[in-house]
């Protein structure tokens, strides 16, 4: 998670309610994001089509 945390600082902040924000980054960023997760334990849907 920490690399996560380092990659998009915008949509992670630990001190904030919530502390995911999404919306402070692009739909590629995130996407770019979940496929790098080395355990597969994220996911998105994409108009109807998951991944």
């Amino acid at each position: 998670m920490r690399e996560f945390v380092k990659t998009l600082q915008k949509v992670y902040d630990h001190k904030a309610i919530p502390w995911i924000t999404p919306e402070n980054a692009t739909k590629e960023e995130l996407i770019a994001q979940i496929d790098a997760c080395p355990s597969g334990a994220l996911g998105y849907v994409v108009e109807g089509n998951s991944k």
